[in-house]
């Protein structure tokens, strides 16, 4: 079998987890006048992706990464086994809820072992130099996943089982982790804010919620104790597009990833911010998630030897699978040609998404935030 540079891991069990009927985020159990339509994590969320990188020919350009399940000791990595036994109950019988808008359905905990296992063995293929980096496409999502519970369709934490395994297997002391996703990451924030293991590095849209909520963490969240600085949070206001994220990473986690000197990246690669995302209000486009994964390659190309792992996270909508391409083209160094009507039509590439006054306020007080701890 020919080799390629990036690994992919996809299964279609991955479309198994079936997790309540609903629309949107209201869950039909939950909101019984709503009427039941499309529900976020749906069965079909991230089909469309992977429909796009075949029919593109891309996938030939990738070398397959086979799942496996996890154990439940690699689960543990990250949860309770109080918790574990709970997610086995619920998915062995009718389904339900293990936490805020987060619900397993029957059969969901055998899947979500399988995506795990796969992400493992994406972290082998890569640490092992079988393949320079690789995109991981599955779901159900799990960076808000919590110790003991669920949270924002998120079950269970893979970034977090990802990082302990690969701090127990190959012995690392400096993850990064970039998450460019639509919302901060509770469950990553709680399982390292005391640790300079892992510096988790992140741009989410905020003012979605009250101020440090789970999913929009104000600046000033920087780690406690011995992971102080190790905890970049940097809020943008709703309508940020391209200019802004791209400029927040050049001018902020760019450099502190310089600094901190990664042994492996991983990246939170949810989607939630492209412009047509029923969820999120930010206006990321295909060309400007293609330009953020260009910056990761750098610091990786820099320090650890181009070793990325990639997983996908959240984002829905037609319009994601073209994000989700651009990302792994420019992992493989192989492009397709497909294209992306959004960047090349409607938007001016002069004018479009430029940054504006209230945009560069929140990246300079991230900025001066960090100043404390990192030379920028």
């Amino acid at each position: 079998m020919e080799t390629h540079q990036t690994g992919y891991m996809y299964s279609e069990e991955f479309n198994w987890h079936n997790p309540c009927a609903g629309s949107l985020v209201f869950p039909a159990a939950e909101y019984p006048w709503i009427a039941v339509d499309e529900y976020y994590d749906d069965v079909n969320r991230i089909r469309q992706s992977y429909n796009l990188i075949a029919r593109s020919g891309l996938e030939s350009r990738l070398t397959p990464i086979a799942p496996r399940h996890a154990s439940d000791e690699e689960m543990m990595y990250s949860h309770t086994p109080e918790y574990i036994e709970k997610l086995k109950a619920l998915s062995e019988g009718m389904g339900g809820k293990a936490g805020p808008m987060a619900y397993v359905g029957h059969g969901s905990y055998d899947v979500m072992t399988l995506a795990v296992g796969g992400d493992l063995n994406a972290v082998d293929a890569v640490m092992k130099g079988e393949v320079k980096n690789a995109f991981c496409l599955q779901r159900p999502p799990g960076g808000h996943a919590t110790k003991d519970s669920g949270f924002g369709f998120c079950i269970v934490n893979n970034f977090n089982i990802m990082a302990e395994y690969a701090r127990k297997t190959y012995g690392l002391k400096r993850i990064l982790i970039v998450d460019w996703d639509c919302h901060y990451k509770l469950g990553i924030h709680q399982h390292w804010y005391d640790s300079p293991d892992v510096l988790y590095a992140e741009v989410h849209q905020s003012g979605v919620a009250r101020p440090d909520s789970p999913h929009d963490m104000a600046a000033d969240n920087v780690g406690e104790g011995p992971g102080k600085g190790f905890n970049v949070s940097i809020p943008m206001p709703s309508g940020a597009g391209d200019k802004a994220y791209i400029k927040a990473f050049k001018e902020i986690i760019v450099p502190i990833a310089d600094q901190y000197r990664p042994e492996l990246i991983f990246i939170v690669a949810g989607f939630a911010s492209n412009i047509f995302d029923p969820l999120g209000r930010q206006q990321l486009t295909a060309a400007g998630y293609g330009e953020l994964i260009r910056l990761v390659m750098d610091i990786a190309e820099r320090h650890c030897g181009g070793k990325i792992i990639a997983v996908m996270e959240g984002g829905k909508g037609p319009y994601m699978p073209f994000c989700v391409l651009r990302v792994v083209e420019q992992l493989s160094g192989y492009q397709t040609g497909v294209e992306d009507v959004i960047t090349d039509e409607i938007l001016d590439p002069e004018h479009g998404n430029d940054v504006t006054v209230d945009q560069e306020q929140h990246i300079q007080k991230a900025k001066r935030i960090q100043s404390q701890f990192w030379n920028l």
